[in-house]
């Protein structure tokens, strides 16, 4: 979703586990007691292993204190909810380092870009009470900036429900946001591109309502449209429309945050375990990046917006509002798919099973899902830039142990390779971008080991066929050959991380 630094680009690429382990516990049934809900918890808290299994091979797990420590993840804070209601909260860790002092279920975490279902909804209850037109170009509605023209300019409308779905053929994905101390740009210098805004400027490159591409830039243009319509900032807006009839307590879009909020904050730490420079970073684009909260007032949102959806409760939005926002604005049923704010999750029959949102801000990872039919669904959030991989780890579990979710553990067949053929790929490889590092290659049995200190320590690749490589976290390898002498000349991570092969 949102950019972090680019240390994650390449830790989200290449970092994951070797596995060891304790024995799976059996699925809980549904309606537990008490008792039950502790033991649900504490399913979380063992079982854990990467997103990759291996045919054949028994499954190694470790705890989530394990996890932790491997990714370098301080704290974990996690809620659990049934039938549209918080059944349980977990927590693990710490909320720093220095402190120690331990995460709890009232602990607030950067929510990165679960921001914008919230910023959705606020815009939505606004439209409840307020004359806004979804479909009209945002231009007849922006008193304080203009969107530049575009090659579509009177053809088809940047409007707010395509901004929102991201559909608006909008440019920037993401915002790294603004350390302690550095200057923080306005709204307008964000989506001009101009000083001190650390990115270029949002534009219209694709044709609006004809393809879906996450544009964060889209988003904090519909932020600065209602602005504008409403006369009111964002903050103020989402306290008296979202937060306090919702009753989320520790939730705000105030940058930086407030001192009820900050009492009680998480420290964001990057992929190798040090703090964030500059500490939580300050978001100008809040409805893009910009919330704090916690995993059960997150969840607090979702419920809401279903039990509106399903016509059980209706005295925040409407049926009709709820329906609007799970309704797919993307061109085809192809996923991914959007409604308005959050990313819907459909069957092939284009059935809703789903909804929620990721989130991703400078030491923060976050995820949001609900199930539309039972109501039942989680929200995560950790203070790592490793988090992503350790939420993935913990939604299988809770699909696995649980029955919850969508995230399911892939399983691969190892392709035996003969040890002359592993000899032309192991070498050092130099790595410039996102970050200058090593890559060191050292021969396994099936594969080879990995490191990419400080950044990869370790990591188990294996054979999958055609010179391809992968890892239990679903990274992949694979390497290009210099045609001419048929020699082995760089290799390439995920796609788009290149290392060239010193010569020796």
């Amino acid at each position: 979703m949102n950019s972090t630094t680019t240390l994650t680009a390449l830790t989200l690429s290449i970092c994951l586990a070797s596995l060891l382990g304790c024995a799976e516990p059996e699925t809980l049934t549904a309606s537990p007691s008490p008792v039950e809900e502790t033991q649900e918890a504490n399913l979380l808290k063992t079982g854990l292993a990467g997103r990759i299994r291996i045919e054949g091979q028994p499954v190694d797990f470790q705890s989530l204190e394990q996890r932790q420590a491997h990714y370098k993840v301080p704290g974990v804070s996690l809620a659990f909810m049934r039938n549209g209601q918080v059944a349980w909260t977990m927590q693990s860790g710490v909320k720093d380092v220095t402190t120690e002092l331990a995460v709890n279920e009232d602990t607030v975490f950067q929510a990165g870009s679960i921001s914008k279902p919230a910023f959705a909804a606020v815009l939505m209850k606004y439209r409840e009470e307020n004359p806004l037109d979804l479909n009209a170009d945002v231009n007849t509605l922006l008193t304080s900036w203009q969107l530049p023209k575009h090659e579509w300019t009177g053809q088809e409308a940047v409007s707010l429900r395509r901004l929102l779905s991201h559909t608006a053929g909008t440019t920037v994905h993401g915002f790294p946001g603004y350390a302690a101390g550095e200057p923080v740009p306005t709204l307008q210098q964000v989506l001009e591109g101009t000083a001190p805004a650390n990115t270029s400027e949002v534009v219209v490159d694709i044709k609006p309502g004809t393809r879906m591409r996450y544009s964060g830039g889209g988003t904090t243009l519909a932020q600065l449209t209602l602005q504008d319509v409403a006369n009111e900032p964002l903050p103020t807006m989402s306290q008296r429309l979202l937060f306090k009839p919702l009753g989320m307590t520790r939730s705000g879009f105030e940058q930086p945050i407030t001192t009820n909020l900050s009492n009680n904050m998480a420290t964001p730490y990057d992929s190798d375990g040090s703090p964030i420079k500059g500490g939580a970073h300050t978001y100008a684009t809040l409805a893009a990046a910009g919330m704090w909260s916690t995993p059960s007032d997150m969840l607090k949102l979702a419920s809401n917006v279903r039990s509106a959806y399903l016509g059980q409760k209706t005295d925040w939005i409407s049926q009709a509002t709820a329906q609007e926002m799970l309704t797919n604005n993307t061109p085809t049923n192809d996923a991914p798919n959007v409604g308005i704010g959050f990313f819907i999750n459909m069957d092939d029959n284009g059935k809703i099973l789903g909804f929620g949102h990721g989130g991703a801000d400078a030491g923060f990872m976050s995820q949001l899902y609900i199930e539309l039919d039972t109501g039942n669904g989680y929200a995560i959030m950790t203070n790592g830039n490793n988090g992503r991989q350790l939420i993935t780890e913990l939604e299988i579990r809770l699909k696995e142990a649980l029955g919850v979710g969508y995230s399911e553990a892939e399983v691969k067949n190892l392709v035996p390779i003969s040890q002359k053929e592993l000899d032309q790929y192991i070498g050092t490889y130099t790595v410039t971008k996102p970050v200058i590092v090593d890559v060191v290659l050292e021969k396994t049995t099936n594969g080879f080991v990995l490191n990419a200190l400080p950044y990869v320590e370790n990591e188990e690749y294996f054979h999958e066929g055609g010179g391809q490589f992968f890892a239990k976290n679903g990274s992949s390898v694979r390497f290009e050959m210099d045609n001419e002498n048929r020699l082995v000349e760089a290799l390439v991570m995920d796609g788009n991380i290149r290392g060239v092969r010193e010569k020796e």
